[in-house]
């Protein structure tokens, strides 16, 4: 996807397509609304609770050598010190290791004073970086599941301590669904990329599918939005559920909310399966 071969990467897709995926929610009446009107909801990057989310890094000694090697810098150096770089002196900076360090080398050959330190300079860079990806990730909006209904810290995180529902769909046949979404991976690094002119669309909806190998238990796929022109949903229509999973602790719940969920269920002939603890281990079996 990244190098946008989509003629390779959509049946390798579709061949490992999962029957199934299950989303964790407490029991309220935003849920009961999601059900009934068959949606799920695409929340904002910076509303979900991993801090490194869609987060990417940069290759800052390219950046400065793609700028160095610019007319615009060039004619910006003229225009600011009275003096101009030497071919070699460019040639210098687009290949070197270290190019701010050699830059400073060659303003202090030229007399011409710097204020800022090379630490500086990269720390300078990098927040602009991170309002770069802070403003992009504005235009991004997602929708996890998990591809199993057992997990005791699913229930745990997402599910109300147990006390809420896992919900069962079947997205093949959803064309919007089926498009967006994609598998999540998990890696032991931040994705990195060369320069801020790389970071693309495919960029921006790969960094939201890579995350810490910490997450890996969630066996997460994501459907990713992006904002284009005015259409930027925040609901997307989705099949009525396979199956409805209630926790252990269901029973905890309003009778109130209880009812109308066992009358969405009935109404829409939805099969509602109980979640019981193991007698003998640590697992949750169904009812």
């Amino acid at each position: 996807m990244i190098a946008e071969n989509f003629d390779a990467a959509i049946p390798l897709k579709l061949n490992n397509f999962p029957g199934s995926f299950y989303k964790y929610r407490a029991l309220s009446e935003r849920t009961i609304d999601i059900l009934e009107k068959n949606y799920i909801w695409l929340a904002e990057i910076a509303s979900l609770n991993d801090p490194f989310e869609c987060s990417i890094q940069f290759d800052n000694n390219e950046c400065l050598r793609k700028y160095y090697g610019s007319k615009d810098f060039q004619d910006l150096y003229v225009k600011i010190t009275g003096k101009k770089l030497l071919d070699a002196e460019i040639m210098l900076l687009t290949k070197s290791r270290r190019p701010y360090e050699d830059y400073i080398k060659i303003c202090t050959g030229k007399n011409i004073p710097l204020n800022l330190s090379p630490e500086q300079q990269l720390s300078k860079v990098q927040d602009r970086w991170s309002e770069i990806v802070s403003e992009t990730n504005r235009q991004l909006r997602i929708c996890s599941f998990s591809l199993n209904n057992d997990s005791l810290l699913l229930w745990s995180h997402y599910a109300q301590e147990h006390k809420g529902i896992c919900i069962e769909y079947d997205l093949l046949d959803n064309d919007i669904a089926r498009t967006y979404i994609q598998p999540v991976i998990y890696s032991s690094k931040v994705p990195k990329i060369g320069i801020f002119e790389e970071y693309n669309t495919m960029q921006m909806i790969a960094s939201s599918l890579i995350k810490s190998k910490e997450w890996e238990y969630e066996q997460e796929w994501r459907i990713t939005i992006f904002k284009q022109s005015a259409n930027f949903p925040q609901k997307l229509q989705v099949p009525k559920p396979v199956a409805i999973y209630l926790g252990t602790r269901f029973e905890a719940n309003s009778e109130s909310l209880k009812e109308k969920l066992y009358q969405f269920a009935a109404k829409n002939n939805v099969p509602l399966c109980r979640m019981k603890k193991h007698p003998q281990e640590f697992r949750l079996i169904k009812e």
